[in-house]
């Protein structure tokens, strides 16, 4: 099991970092490692509606898999002219699943899980999941 790190990541223009900031690991099976995208985030935005990132791991039901499952939080924050204050007007929210059988070799499921993740990272699935459809 890797050390909880920072995540860097490219924003939309595929040229400018985000980075999201370690902040808790994983206390074991089903227990989330958690990072949040605090820099470049507006100041005054409370830490509650900044975008979350999340990650854990467990079993299968028989113990046969491993499973990895991820989430990912946006909201969408408005200043309150008035107030001043923040708020969440919606969120953009994501969630992906991923089985890893134990009887495969190591090879494979390295092979697997590498093509699958950047299949969802490629642009033209970036581009259908933005834009609400997929390829027609």
């Amino acid at each position: 099991m890797a050390a909880q790190i920072d995540l860097v990541v490219k924003k939309a223009d595929n040229v400018t970092d985000i980075t999201y900031g370690a902040l808790s690991a994983s206390g074991g099976d089903g227990s989330p490692a958690v990072w949040r995208q605090d820099l470049g985030a507006p100041a005054a935005l409370p830490v509650g509606l900044r975008r979350i990132f999340r990650m854990w791991t467990l079993w299968n039901g028989p113990k046969t898999a491993r499973v990895a499952k991820f989430s990912f939080a946006s909201p969408y924050a408005v200043q309150d002219t008035t107030t001043t204050l923040y708020q969440a007007k919606d969120r953009v929210v994501g969630e992906l699943t991923v089985t890893v059988p134990q009887g495969i070799p190591a090879s494979e499921i390295n092979e697997a899980v590498y093509q699958f993740l950047n299949l969802c990272a490629h642009a033209h699935a970036k581009q259908g999941v933005a834009s609400g459809y997929a390829s027609t």
